[in-house]
């Protein structure tokens, strides 16, 4: 299924980030928590970048993937 704009926004605050990390502090609970700390300090326009890219990714979806429907 596609990804949000917060799980992209994630996916790439981790690769940036895992470069610069201690040993230890690149585990997944502490980076997503880190991540959703910086995502409430983004402005709406940085946000914005994300939420393009989801609706991107959701469109490049749909077309690779007709009559999907996420079925939780």
């Amino acid at each position: 299924r596609p990804r949000n704009a917060f799980i992209i926004f994630r996916c790439q605050y981790s690769r940036e980030n895992a470069r610069g990390a201690q040993a230890g502090d690149s585990d997944r609970q502490t980076m997503s928590k880190r991540a959703g700390e910086a995502w409430k300090f983004l402005s709406s326009t940085e946000k914005d970048h994300y939420k393009e890219l989801a609706e991107q990714e959701k469109n490049d979806h749909a077309l690779a993937h007709p009559g999907y429907h996420y079925r939780p």
